[in-house]
């Protein structure tokens, strides 16, 4: 399921919009912090790229017409409202749909319980990852992972397109889509648009169920980037009236979970859309949409990486390398998970405890990893190995971890930073003994970082 959260991206999109309507340079705000109403437009860092006009990017291709027969107990002036945004979604993003998008238009409080049971049904992996976040800094011993996550997503989510039943399921008000619901509709169009023509949903089900995490990272910022882009064109064509209306409804939203989330979840959150939405912009202003279309068939098999998406002008030259970590058991102890950490997954945990600009200077370097996750049902242990792109890039990011383990990570857990044969380790551990073991079994010396 792809989810889209509502109001620290609807900052971005409008900003962008805002910017893009008037010049020929769009401005996209990524949040540095938790992003608060206004977090989320100071304090953030931008990426400038061209982004034609709104009447430079409608299409004259074929739409295929709206078929809305399924849809029971709405106005006319609401199903005609759809009819609009259906046509419009094929004309901004150039593409006909292949059959009629399946709309299931619910309560909020319908699709918040919707959101919730998808979270409650994923639940499995929640008590490892909240023990390895806070073993890591990442979480306060008392947080709940799962209660943040649920209260977050039950406040954030305007709507959502699900890859699995093929709907596109959104609130509505009796009087109609409100504007703010209008660029979630048009948001989620363009997924269900692009999943026919591409199957992205089946691809990146793939990417997470074989565990090529940093890959299925970036392939989900190509899906979202792509549709916030729609978006932004689309809010192009609106009066600056229409423009004022969506930006005080989205400042009314609460955002009191999200504000209350811990920094790397809402960062981790918010990456698709805007460092998406900057990645897809590149391509867009290279060769428009036809860019797009390309890299989704490039990334089915690149290998892809968060870190082309950050720095996409080579994305497809510049290739992770693979970095390989012997098996080894650990007494008491299950592997739960074998990936790659990535260049987005150093930026998310060194922004913890560093500035962001020393953050990104550490994490640029990265040219490839390999992690493993242990969990015994309580205690969490992680074996990080990695490459930089030169000798330089290592020796940057063994010093960001070094400050980051010292400043960020409970006392009394175990953290090790050494450099072996050219790569570098990271291990943590809650139980020094089981650090220790791991440290001795990858052949680290007694004195080591």
């Amino acid at each position: 399921m792809v989810r889209r959260l509502t109001l620290p991206l609807a900052l971005c999109v409008l900003v962008a919009a805002c910017t893009g309507s008037s010049a020929d340079t769009t401005t996209t705000t990524g949040p540095s912090d938790s992003p608060s109403t206004t977090e989320a437009v100071q304090g953030s860092t931008t990426t400038t790229s061209p982004v034609p006009t709104t009447t430079t990017t409608l299409a004259t291709a074929p739409t295929t017409d709206p078929d809305l027969s399924g849809l029971e107990g709405l106005s006319e002036a609401l199903k005609e409202q759809l009819e609009q945004l259906i046509v419009e979604a094929q004309e901004i993003r150039d593409l006909p749909f292949l059959s009629p998008p399946i709309i299931r238009v619910v309560s909020n409080e319908e699709l918040s319980d919707l959101v919730r049971a998808e979270i409650a049904d994923n639940a499995e992996d929640f008590p490892q990852d909240e023990s390895m976040y806070k073993l890591l800094g990442l979480l306060a011993e008392e947080a709940d992972f799962e209660s943040i996550v649920t209260d977050l997503y039950g406040e954030q989510v305007a709507g959502f397109y699900d890859g699995e039943t093929g709907e596109i399921v959104v609130p509505a008000r009796d009087e109609g889509f409100s504007l703010l619901q209008q660029g979630t509709m048009i948001h989620e169009l363009v997924h269900s648009l692009t999943d026919q023509h591409f199957s992205f949903n089946e691809v990146f089900r793939q990417m997470v169920d074989e565990e090529r995490l940093d890959e299925a990272t970036a392939y989900q910022a190509l899906i979202e980037g792509d549709a916030t882009l729609a978006e932004v064109l689309w809010i192009q064509t609106l009066s600056q009236r229409e423009i004022g209306e969506l930006i005080a409804e989205s400042l009314s939203i609460d955002s009191s979970a999200l504000d209350a989330s811990p920094r790397f979840l809402t960062e981790s959150l918010l990456f698709p859309y805007d460092t998406g939405l900057a990645f897809t912009q590149e391509l867009f202003a290279e060769d428009r949409w036809s860019g797009i279309n390309d890299a989704y068939r490039r990334m089915v098999n690149l290998p892809g990486s968060s870190e082309q998406v950050i720095t996409p002008a080579d994305y497809t030259e510049d290739l992770p390398m693979e970095v390989e970590i012997e098996p080894l058991e650990l007494d008491g102890y299950e592997l739960v998970r074998t990936s790659v950490w990535g260049e987005q997954g150093f930026r998310l945990m060194l922004n913890q405890g560093s500035t962001a600009s020393s953050t990104a200077v550490a994490a640029d370097g990265w040219g490839g990893d390999s992690y493993h996750q242990w969990f015994d049902g309580v205690n969490s242990a992680l074996l990080i190995v990695y490459e930089g792109d030169t000798t330089g890039d290592v020796l940057e990011l063994e010093e960001a971890l070094l400050e980051y383990a010292f400043e960020s990570f409970p006392e009394e857990n175990f953290a090790w930073v050494e450099q072996l044969d050219g790569a570098l380790y990271f291990i943590a551990a809650d139980e020094t003994s089981v650090g220790e073991f791991i440290r001795a079994s990858v052949g680290l010396d007694a004195v080591g970082s």
